[in-house]
């Protein structure tokens, strides 16, 4: 991989980060993805879109 992982942590789980390259993220395209980390212990993987802000 070259240049930087994009490093968003998940809303629900913190120590799950994304690991896809830094500005990659477009709304329902292109989702955040990486390891899910529960309590320091790596559970499988996850992919997320940031939630929406309340209007």
């Amino acid at each position: 991989m070259t240049g930087q992982p994009c490093g968003k942590p998940h809303y629900d789980y913190p120590e799950s980060v994304c690991t896809e390259p830094a500005g990659h993220y477009q709304r329902e395209r292109d989702p955040h993805a990486g390891p899910l980390i529960i309590d320091g212990r790596e559970c499988g993987g996850v992919a997320w879109d940031e939630p929406e802000h309340p209007r």
